[in-house]
């Protein structure tokens, strides 16, 4: 069984936010698995009293979709997806910092 790939367009508009219940079965993933999820930092509620109460929004979702990528594609387990995430997230925020620093550069 293959899975669907959930595209999810983030605008203001837009803005989804889904109990637990929902986030797992939009990305065939039990409970158990996201609640290590969060407890690792891969994926982050906004509401955190207690899992019952969580909510997420369409960016964790497809942060999560990104996290089962990681782990179904090059085996990782949890803490090297949770690194890995970490690592990408530097890569784009640098990336960030690049772009805004080549556009305060003078024209040639």
């Amino acid at each position: 069984m293959t899975k669907s790939e959930i595209v999810v367009i983030e605008s203001p508009s837009e803005y989804r936010i889904f109990t637990l219940e929902e986030f797992c079965e939009r990305c065939g993933a039990h409970v158990d698995l996201i609640v290590e999820m969060v407890e690792y930092g891969i994926v982050e509620p906004i509401e955190q009293p207690s899992p019952s109460d969580w909510y997420f929004n369409s960016h964790a979702l497809v942060r999560l979709q990104r996290a089962q990528r990681l782990m179904e594609g090059l085996e990782l387990n949890l803490s090297g997806v949770a690194l890995t995430l970490e690592l990408l997230d530097e890569i784009d925020d640098l990336q960030k910092h690049i772009a805004i620093l080549k556009s305060q550069l003078p024209s040639s």
